[in-house]
């Protein structure tokens, strides 16, 4: 057999088992989505009663100390008032109120740890960098958390000002996994390594899309401190031991806790979509390849015969 044919065949050979190991990363890939995906459902349900919660023991505790200081509140001065100063000193205030110089700011990077998922790594790192250059503009630090080592790597390949990592976060991870990550991050933050912290990652939109997002964990911003129970001064319909502040003490660490797992939650979500969608296309490609070169060797055969059949015909011919 000619070394063309040969080649042809051993190159479809080779097209046809790397299809089978896309295909089944792609399987792989999908059972992962499908754990994390209900996972991330569940907690997202539980996220979002936990906010409720914490907002309403906010307002509650914003009532409590209104009226210790014998503060009126009327219709005109509700929109005046500033709440995050009504907590003073203590954790409270130290997870909620702003730092009145932003120096430093601190990025909890998630990316993955292997290749092979598309553009995920990339375009993280491609949108962080982007906001590396931001904050140098503005005089501020960028400190680096990095969760996953294709992150890890790049970051301090190009010398950035990586202060945490962890590697190794399992597929479908669980919050008692990642608390360890989460609990330093804040204790950074509470000790004064840097002034403001973001969660950058993937957020799973569907298992075809993903965007990337940047979300302040702390300070909390997003309660809603002074709402209509603070506003209308009612009463919250809890019962608290010992005291409202006291919780929210412990609530507020954990409602972070809560924040940045879920974001995590989330990344690994949109890690296994994009792992998923890659494999599929690999394994689409593989097959077209397949088709291609089998076509080309089909041809490659019926020259071969027709040479053949033109030789024994044309020797035929002399010997008459």
């Amino acid at each position: 057999m000619p070394a063309s044919l040969l080649e042809l065949k051993k190159r479809i050979a080779s097209v046809k088992q790397t299809s089978k190991i896309t295909e089944a990363m792609h399987m792989v890939s999908a059972a992962k989505l499908n754990q994390t995906e209900k996972r991330d459902k569940g907690y997202q349900e539980y996220n979002q009663l936990l906010h409720q919660t914490v907002s309403r023991l906010m307002s509650a505790s914003v009532v409590n100390h209104l009226n210790k200081a014998n503060y009126k509140l009327t219709q005109d001065n509700i929109d005046s008032i500033d709440y995050i100063d009504v907590f003073g000193m203590g954790i409270i205030s130290d997870m909620i109120k702003p730092r009145k110089e932003v120096r430093s700011v601190g990025y909890l990077v998630v990316t993955g740890d292997r290749g092979l998922v598309g553009s995920y790594n990339s375009s993280v790192i491609k949108q962080m960098m982007s906001i590396i250059e931001d904050d140098k503009v503005q005089g501020r630090e960028s400190k680096i958390l990095s969760i996953g080592s294709v992150g890890s790597q790049f970051f301090k390949k190009n010398n950035l000002n990586v202060v945490y990592e962890k590697n190794g976060v399992s597929d479908v991870p669980t919050f008692k996994e990642t608390l360890p990550i989460v609990s330093t991050a804040i204790k950074m933050y509470l000790n004064g390594v840097y002034d403001e912290l973001y969660v950058c990652y993937t957020h799973h939109v569907n298992s075809l899309s993903s965007a990337f997002r940047a979300e302040k964990m702390l300070p909390i911003v997003d309660l809603d401190i002074g709402t209509v129970e603070a506003k209308e001064s009612k009463k919250i319909e809890f019962e608290v031991a010992p005291d409202i502040d006291s919780v929210l003490a412990t609530l507020l660490p954990q409602f972070a806790r809560a924040e940045i797992y879920g974001a995590i939650l989330d990344a690994k979500t949109a890690e296994h979509a994009s792992s998923m969608t890659a494999m599929k296309s690999a394994t689409d490609n593989a097959k077209d390849l397949v088709s291609s070169l089998s076509l080309q060797l089909n041809r490659a055969r019926q020259a071969q015969i027709t040479t053949e059949l033109t030789e024994i015909v044309s020797g035929a011919n002399a010997l008459e």
